[in-house]
């Protein structure tokens, strides 16, 4: 068992490493690619490899969960740094916004090394083999998790490359406002689950914003992923492509996210079964409370 001293230099040993990195890695990749969002990718998956490093000696993929929140500031910041304007500073400010909420409600549960999220001992027992289990950790769980996070950011970086001012003003302060809050509605409900996340009981959160969704922080999630569409849409509607971004984040949450966390609850509290039947999975809805 670590403390949470020995647990916070395991966990930001490999995050330093990269911050350091990050930059020389640039600047040597830049020598062979000039496209920002090919240069930054690369960087980006090279990072992974540092982190998986970290995960395979200490046997602990939770060490990479951070990853969702940290080096998109530095994606964004290099894209920043290269594009020649940027026509509007809520292009940055929302994502920005976004990681920064992300790291604080991260960080304010994580209690050290002693935890792992639920899902990846689930992969070791299905694996039954551990070097079976660490290839399939660092392809499925590290590098291509941080691949759907890039391809979650392109409309962001499509609006910083390919737009030249804004064509819809309203659709785009929709967007804004749209994502805005979303990001508000993920931190109430990762706030109202906060103090039931350390409970040892066969009870379940039915309050607040889980009154009306089983899973109303990732309602938030996805939201605010579509809220950054819609404002590339409104800069520029050739940015349609950038769907792929959304969709692919939505489908994360619908058919692996919410699937696994409702197997997840219902071995451990047999009675969320009522909950089910009663509340929406993952759209705010009205309750059958005659259930």
């Amino acid at each position: 068992m670590y403390s949470y001293k020995e647990s916070c230099k395991i966990m930001f040993t490999p995050y330093i490493a990269i911050t350091l990195l990050w930059i020389p890695l640039t600047r040597q990749i830049e020598n062979y690619y000039q496209d920002p969002l090919i240069v930054s990718s690369l960087v980006d998956f090279i990072a992974t490899a540092i982190v998986f490093i970290q995960s395979y000696i200490y046997k602990n993929t939770s060490i990479y969960d951070p990853y969702w929140q940290i080096p998109p500031f530095y994606l964004l910041f290099y894209w920043i740094y290269r594009a020649p304007i940027i026509h509007n500073i809520w292009i940055v400010i929302v994502p920005f916004v976004y990681f920064t909420r992300h790291n604080f409600n991260y960080f304010i549960f994580w209690p050290g090394m002693q935890y792992e999220d639920f899902r990846y001992p689930m992969f070791k027992r299905k694996f039954k083999s551990d070097i079976l289990y660490w290839i399939f950790s660092f392809v499925g769980l590290h590098e291509a998790v941080t691949l759907i996070i890039i391809v979650g950011l392109t409309p962001t970086y499509f609006s910083i490359f390919q737009s030249t001012g804004i064509q819809n003003i309203a659709l785009f302060y929709f967007g804004v406002i749209f994502a805005l809050s979303a990001i508000t509605f993920e931190a109430i409900a990762d706030w109202q689950l906060l103090p039931w996340r350390s409970r040892k009981t066969d009870k379940f959160i039915d309050e607040g914003l889980w009154r009306y969704s089983r899973h109303p922080n990732y309602f938030g999630e996805c939201m605010f992923w579509w809220g950054i569409f819609i404002m590339a849409l409104g800069l520029n509607l050739s940015n349609w492509f950038t769907i792929i971004g959304p969709l692919t984040l939505q489908g994360l949450f619908l058919f692996f996210s919410i699937p696994a966390m409702e197997k997840h609850l219902l071995a451990k509290r047999p009675t969320y079964k009522l909950q089910q039947q009663r509340v929406s999975a993952f759209i705010p809805w009205f309750r059958k409370e005659k259930i």
